[in-house]
């Protein structure tokens, strides 16, 4: 009835497959929990602790697939047409997340969204840019995304109708980190495929300290400006780009381009201090995707 497929970097699984397994067993479902480890020299502890769960497997990836073909390496081995694509770094905020799920079911949908929350008390320093961007841009809740954001979706909590869509359903050419959940909303919007969009998020819990997240943005950045050259992602795909190309048809490119370099410092050590601003972050997404266009 069920797939639960998770996509993980060597991460501690145990809590988030202990909680989804409990519950499938009281539900009474048939159902399968599949891990899928991208990273080929990592340890994960948790590999035995697993192995003795029932209808739970685990594997570790010969080679780094990238997140997209990971998650298409997972759907291709599920049995069940009904798949639930989960991270490895989250854990359901309700105590009945897959009952929220499959009673989403009935009303034949293909695809939903659960959300995304954050923990209410900030993290320690050196994680708080990471925080502080998730509850402002990520957490939001349901009936602001349908009606706003009716297409949006993060594959943290995403379950899909498998049998609706061509195989495989993610951008093979997504090989690096950044906007494969962009690429997959925009392709919905374009097929007129309606996402229900619910309240059942689940709990980013693995924040990665500011400077890391600061690194990860910048290689996402470097994906979309391939994304946007190829023709993958329009120029308008994003609030970001959509401002860049403005700004380079009135040529001012340029001109913000060298004043954000001069500015560049300020604005990241802003970004790793304990009050980052998130409008400090936007100039930087700025600067680095100019920076980024300029070069490919």
């Amino acid at each position: 009835m069920l797939s639960i497929l998770i996509r993980s970097f060597d991460n501690p699984l145990i809590d988030i497959v202990s909680v989804l397994h409990a519950e499938c067993q009281f539900l009474d479902i048939e159902f399968e929990i599949l891990i899928s480890d991208d990273d080929p020299n990592g340890k994960n502890l948790d590999h035995q602790k697993l192995s003795r769960l029932p209808m739970v497997n685990y594997w570790k990836n010969s080679k780094n697939l990238g997140r997209s073909n990971n998650l298409n390496k997972l759907i291709s081995k599920s049995k069940y047409d009904i798949v639930l694509l989960m991270d490895a770094d989250v854990v359901p905020l309700k105590t009945n997340f897959i009952k929220l799920y499959l009673e989403a079911l009935n009303t034949n949908c293909f695809v939903a969204y659960g959300g995304l929350a954050y923990e209410k008390n900030p993290p320690e320093a050196s994680e708080l840019l990471r925080w502080v961007y998730g509850h402002k841009e990520e957490a939001k809740p349901a009936n602001l995304r349908q009606s706003r954001y009716p297409y949006n979706i993060l594959v943290s909590n995403l379950l899909i109708k498998k049998s609706e869509f061509e195989q495989p359903i993610f951008n093979t050419e997504l090989n690096t980190y950044g906007y494969e959940d962009l690429v997959f909303s925009e392709f919905l919007k374009e097929h007129e495929i309606d996402v229900l969009q619910i309240d059942n998020p689940v709990i980013h819990k693995g924040l990665e300290t500011s400077m890391v997240f600061l690194q990860k943005t910048e290689t996402a950045l470097d994906n979309l400006v391939g994304l946007i050259q190829k023709g993958t992602l329009s120029q308008e795909a994003t609030s970001l780009s959509t401002l860049y190309f403005k700004l380079k048809r009135y040529r001012l490119n340029v001109v913000i381009y060298k004043f954000l370099n001069v500015i560049e410092r300020a604005l990241k050590s802003n970004l790793v201090s304990n009050q980052p601003s998130l409008i400090y972050f936007k100039l930087y997404k700025l600067y680095h995707f100019s920076k980024s266009y300029q070069k490919q």
